[in-house]
């Protein structure tokens, strides 16, 4: 019987393996930024990162905390970051204002957006025509201030008889807890939580929500450069699957979400959160549309509808199609949370 020498062997042996390390690659890097700082929402990507769904396929991902929706597209279109999580109503005029760098929204995060005006129910406001004769603290640019018209318009509110408040975003929420203001304008998963947080019982406060009065938006989503999804439509596909399984996970675990959050930033109380959390759930995340169909269903009629208030509200004279800001070709089949 001939031997075959030990060397030998383990060279034939590295050469069987040569292919099978060949064909490893590396994780492909994105880079992603949210809306705003660490909040409830924002833990369907940590936890994503945590249990290891973006490494599952192909991704090294890098979260960093966010300055406001239109600082997020600002930074994703300049190519500092690759995704961004912001307010899709946004991309209209960004779209429009910025036709050689045009971004797209990949995913929709928001059955029903979360722009209200937010207030005390001592106040006694309790209908959008209540806002007439009020002080209403603002910050502008923000997306809640500039699609204030819309709302107005559908529900007959005189914006003269107004008296608008502007301020920096850190005093808005507070001149309302304070009185000084009789209302605020914002998402109110994040408002009416910073006024639990400054000591007031989340049943104090009240708030009227676009959506449900006249004005049908979806809201925040994932967000790209256009030509980045043409040349990386695997990195996009997957990141939006990764997504996916973070928000199934989150909707399953809040504790663990808000524990996942709690690692990035250790200054959130996680109580707050969850509540956060459960006002998302409740009032823009676990729509009927979404528990019948999914998250990201958007239905095309809506979209345009919406579209086409947005563009009136910001002076753009297009009537836009839903293909202009939104494509649905990089999600799963599942989509289903719940």
């Amino acid at each position: 019987m001939t031997t075959v020498p030990r060397r030998a062997l383990l060279a034939g042996a590295a050469l069987l393996a040569a292919p099978a390390v060949r064909a490893q690659t590396a994780p492909r890097r994105v880079r992603f930024v949210l809306d705003w700082t660490w909040q409830s929402a924002h833990s369907a990507w940590t936890l994503a990162g945590d249990r290891g769904f973006f490494t599952a396929r192909g991704l090294d991902v890098g979260i960093d905390r966010g300055f406001g929706s239109g600082d997020t597209m600002t930074k994703v279109a300049a190519g500092t970051y690759d995704i961004g999580f912001a307010d899709t109503n946004l991309l209209l005029k960004f779209n429009h204002d910025n036709p050689n760098n045009q971004l797209v929204s990949v995913f929709v995060l928001y059955d029903a957006s979360p722009n209200a005006a937010i207030f005390l129910k001592s106040s006694g406001i309790t209908r959008p025509k209540d806002l007439e004769g009020r002080k209403v603290s603002v910050t502008d640019g923000e997306g809640t201030r500039l699609l204030f018209p819309i709302f107005a318009r559908a529900n007959q509110i005189d914006v003269s008889k107004i008296e608008f408040l502007s301020v920096n975003a850190q005093l808005r929420d507070a001149m309302v807890v304070q009185r000084r203001a009789d209302a605020t304008l914002g998402f109110l998963t994040t408002t009416a939580l910073n006024m639990v947080g400054s000591g007031v019982p989340l049943n104090d406060i009240g708030w009227l929500q676009y959506n449900r009065f006249g004005v049908e938006l979806y809201s925040s989503g994932l967000v790209c450069r256009k030509d980045y999804a043409e040349r990386n439509p695997e990195a996009v596909t997957a990141f939006v699957a990764a997504t996916i399984d973070g928000i199934r996970a989150m909707v399953a675990d809040p504790r663990a979400a808000m524990a996942s959050l709690k690692r990035r930033e250790p200054l959130i109380d996680e109580a707050v959160e969850i509540q956060r959390n459960e006002l998302i759930n409740e009032v823009a995340l676990l729509t009927p549309h979404v528990r019948a169909n999914g998250v990201s269903s958007v239905v095309q009629a809506r979209f345009e509808r919406s579209a086409a208030q947005v563009a009136e509200a910001f002076d753009i004279p297009i009537r836009p199609s839903m293909d202009f800001t939104y494509t649905d070709r990089f999600l799963p089949a599942d989509r289903k949370i719940v």
